[in-house]
Formats: structure tokens, C-alpha cells, sequence
């Protein structure tokens, strides 16, 4: 469900409440910890939709991250992609995996950057791999800790930005699960 829009030259950006595991955008971010353990939280529900056992998941994604990073764990800003498996049924193409910081319930300028580089890599990503629809989850926002809040506004911070170089990607959407995030996430941009 689509209520609110907002458009940075030729960029949408769109705030959704829903599954993103279901959610119809070619890419979908996942919020990963920097070994792709997929333990919790949207990483957690991305690896059963994906795999149907999180395991086997979490073995391709190491995988894949050894071959695309050369290395065992990401840092903030890199990106490590995957097959969307079992979710091309919803039109998903590709999981991107980015590592947000973790806040612990704390905001501060350093946090922010960390989110930054969290939220560009994957668009860059959709970019490169040209694509025009991608959704991300509240990267941080969650286990993570960082204020939902503050990881709303950064985000439109940053697709703003990021309009300007956009070609391929055209529509980028914030998906939130919960009804009580989403009515938070709403007033942030009203």
C-alpha cells in the first residue's frame, strides 16, 4: 500500500506499508550484518522468502560475497547481490545487501554517514545493474537501533541526491512492515 510520493527529477520516491519479501520492485535492499548472517529481523524474513530455509541462503550470500568482495565480511557502503530465488514470483529480480550502523538507540553525524554510504550503495547498485525500481527497508532502524525518524529523513536526504545521477532507476520505495512505523515514517514527510 503506496500513500505518499515525493519526486526528485526523473526519481520517485514512495513510502509503502507491506512485506518487502513481496513487495514488486526489481531489487530489494536487505539490511544484512556485515557477515550476511541473516539472524534476525528483515534479513531473517528476506532468507526464508528467498530459500525457503534461511541456511541455504546464508550460504550463497557468504558465497557471493566472497566473489563480488574478495573477503568474508562488507563495510558500510559496500554491496553484495543475490538471486531473489522463490520472491521472482513477485516480480523480485535481485536482493542487494547493505550493513547500516548499528545507533544502540543513539544519533550522531558519524551514524548518519555510515547510513548514508548504507543507502547509496545499493542504489548505485540498481543503477549499475540498470534497473528502475528498488525498495529498501528501514535500514537501522530496527535490531539496529537508530531512530526511525532520523533514518527516514537521511533516506530522503540521500535519494535526493542521488537523483541527479540517476538514469535507469526511476522509483525508489521505503517499505515499512508495521502500520505504527509506517503512520511515523508518514509525519517525518508531511
Amino acid at each position: 500500500m503506496i500513500l505518499k510520493e515525493l519526486t526528485f527529477r526523473n526519481l520517485t520516491f514512495k513510502l509503502a506499508q507491506g512485506d518487502i519479501t513481496r513487495f514488486p520492485a526489481e531489487a530489494i535492499v536487505n539490511a544484512a550484518n556485515k557477515y550476511l548472517e541473516h539472524g534476525g529481523g528483515v534479513a531473517l524474513a528476506i532468507a526464508k522468502a528467498a530459500a525457503g530455509d534461511p541456511y541455504e541462503y546464508i550460504k550463497i550470500s557468504k558465497e557471493a560475497m566472497r566473489e563480488q568482495i574478495g573477503r568474508n565480511y562488507i563495510e558500510h557502503g559496500e554491496v553484495v547481490v543475490t538471486p531473489a530465488l522463490n520472491m521472482e514470483r513477485s516480480g523480485i529480480k535481485y536482493v542487494i545487501h547493505t550493513v547500516g550502523p548499528y545507533c544502540g538507540g543513539k544519533w550522531n553525524g558519524s551514524l548518519k554517514e555510515k547510513l548514508r554510504k548504507a543507502l547509496i550503495g545499493p542504489l548505485r547498485k540498481a543503477e549499475e545493474l540498470n534497473i528502475s525500481s528498488i525498495a529498501f527497508p528501514a535500514i537501522s532502524a530496527g535490531i539496529y537501533g537508530c531512530p526511525l525518524e532520523e533514518v527516514v529523513k537521511t533516506f530522503i536526504e540521500v535519494v535526493e541526491e542521488f537523483s541527479r545521477e540517476a538514469e535507469s532507476v526511476k522509483e525508489v520505495y521505503l517499505v515499512l512492515y508495521s502500520r505504527a512505523d509506517y503512520e511515523r515514517a508518514l509525519k517525518v514527510l508531511e
